[in-house]
């Protein structure tokens, strides 16, 4: 489990933290937190608005970790 967690984390040599990765899961964490205590209020929820907004998400932390990772330099 460790060694997953800073397979997910970590730059390719295992061993320096990659900001981008951290704002990835940050804001995908952030989104399903924000949703889950929506629902959990009883506020109506539109799933196409959800699945839109949950996509966007997903793209942008994609476009943000590729782009980190097109600007590393190659061992």
């Amino acid at each position: 489990m460790k060694k997953f967690l800073l397979d997910l984390l970590t730059e390719d040599d295992g061993k320096t933290f990659c900001a981008a990765r951290f704002c990835a899961i940050a804001c995908v964490l952030t989104f399903i937190t924000t949703t889950l205590i929506h629902v959990l209020n009883k506020n109506p929820v539109d799933f196409s608005q959800l699945g839109v907004g949950f996509g966007a998400v997903l793209g942008g932390a994609g476009a943000f970790v590729g782009a980190k990772a097109i600007t590393q330099k190659e061992s």
